[in-house]
């Protein structure tokens, strides 16, 4: 799937991805599909929540090789 940015989240935990994650929205435009690319299984749980409380549109995710990867639409 395509997107326009990339945010590396692996080996951050707690609320770090989080917190990385809206730090590196706010420079996007709304529509921008954004890959995030984790190595944490709590990903899973937060990355969706993380989206529907910031009402960000989460496209797909998809575990590979021990990768969790979300593709995020920027509301």
């Amino acid at each position: 799937m395509e997107y326009n940015h990339f945010v590396d989240i692996k080996g951050m935990c707690c609320s770090a991805p989080v917190i990385h994650l809206t730090k590196e929205f706010k420079s996007m435009k709304s529509g921008d599909i954004v890959l995030a690319e984790s190595n944490k299984v709590s990903m899973l749980n937060d990355i969706p929540s993380y989206c529907l409380s910031t009402k960000n549109e989460l496209i797909k995710q998809e575990e590979k090789d021990g990768l969790y990867h979300f593709w995020i639409k920027i509301k």
